[in-house]
């Protein structure tokens, strides 16, 4: 069981060292980690549409419709590999498409506001347009944001590696506290 505990705590250990170099990487070089992230990805959809194609062909029979699935497959991963940037740039959009909707919508309720002699209508206006200054900054910038995302995401991995180690020491200590204080209990 001791053993086991070891291994667990060279595990997390090794695992928070990880993270904190990841961390480190996206923190510093945002843009080139997501690039890389981005090309293993398509390196993975790639292999899949070939082993879907080379399956179809050789485990099931000549099917024509799977090998046009793994064909897509592939080369949807191809067009990933060569354009990483505009994959990854397509989540701050749509988020910034969705804002500038939600954005227009509460400008129309603004405007019912008024409409209704609500308290304090010049509230829903600000709200409704700094709504849609915030949908418009993530659709014009949507690489920017995606890599201060990207440096969270690291201050996030850094985070944690440095407490999973930090708690493998303490418990550590503690560990060795206790079995001194055994051993001088058994010499008694």
């Amino acid at each position: 069981m001791k053993e086991k505990i070891k291994g667990l705590r060279l595990n997390i250990t090794i695992s928070g060292i990880i993270s904190i170099v990841i961390g480190v990487l996206l923190l510093i070089y945002p843009t080139e980690s997501l690039t890389t992230i981005s090309r293993v990805i398509a390196a993975i959809v790639i292999l899949s549409g070939i082993f879907v194609i080379i399956s179809q062909i050789f485990d099931k029979g000549f099917n024509a419709m799977g090998i046009a699935v793994g064909g897509v497959l592939a080369v949807i991963g191809i067009w990933i590999f060569l354009a990483p940037g505009s994959i990854v740039s397509i989540i701050p959009i749509a988020i910034g498409v969705l804002l500038v909707v939600h954005g227009l919508q509460d400008l129309g309720l603004a405007a019912q506001a008024i409409k209704t002699k609500a308290p304090r209508p010049w509230l829903t206006f600000i709200i409704a347009a700094v709504t849609i200054l915030l949908g418009v900054a993530c659709i014009a910038d949507a690489f920017k944001f995606i890599a201060i995302a990207t440096r969270l995401i690291g201050i996030m991995l850094i985070y944690d590696g440095i407490t999973d180690v930090f708690t493998v020491h303490k418990v550590n200590k503690a560990e060795k506290i206790i079995d001194v204080e055994v051993l001088r209990e058994e010499d008694v």
